[in-house]
């Protein structure tokens, strides 16, 4: 399906066309994420997806104290705001149309088409942790176990790239 097909201006914004399998792995990635992000906090390093979803905010060990303080003012509202942008995704999902075997179609306004970018980066971070994607190592040969995981972060980060495209094409930019 080429973006072109992807994104069709609806009623209320536009309509993004997804195939089963996308939304299937749209749906298990964000229903694992937000299991992570609304799960009990850990300490660092108990964690890599969790530490790569809520980085610190201080780095230099001198600045434990401050780190403390951020994370005791931040951490919920990032915690809620994630979370919130997880379960929009799920929810967005759970109301599209289609026929079975079929293109999905998911009706977004702007604002949610917003949320999706944030939600679909929040799952592009967690598979890249899990799957030990660094910038040295992108590429896997077909025979790797992990190569559907690198595929599915190479679709993720083409997707959001086009829900931004398409916010940008509004922008006339």
């Amino acid at each position: 399906m080429s973006e072109r097909e992807r994104f069709v201006e609806g009623d209320d914004g536009r309509e993004v066309r997804l195939g089963p399998a996308e939304v299937a792995l749209l749906r298990d990635l964000a229903t694992q994420v937000e299991a992570v992000v609304t799960g009990p906090a850990t300490e660092l390093g108990a964690s890599p997806v969790r530490d790569r979803l809520f980085p610190r905010a201080y780095d230099d060990p001198t600045e434990d104290e401050a780190e403390t303080d951020w994370q005791t003012a931040s951490h919920p509202d990032l915690v809620r705001g994630k979370s919130e942008g997880l379960s929009a995704l799920l929810a967005d999902l759970d109301g599209a149309r289609g026929e079975p075997g079929g293109p999905v179609v998911v009706a977004l306004t702007d604002e949610r088409l917003e949320g999706w970018v944030g939600a679909l980066n929040d799952l592009r971070l967690a598979l890249a942790v899990s799957i030990g994607l660094t910038d040295e190592h992108q590429e896997v040969s077909d025979g790797d176990p992990l190569a559907p995981m690198f595929d599915a972060y190479h679709w993720l980060t083409w997707f959001q790239g086009a829900c931004i495209e398409a916010l940008v094409g509004d922008l006339g930019l």
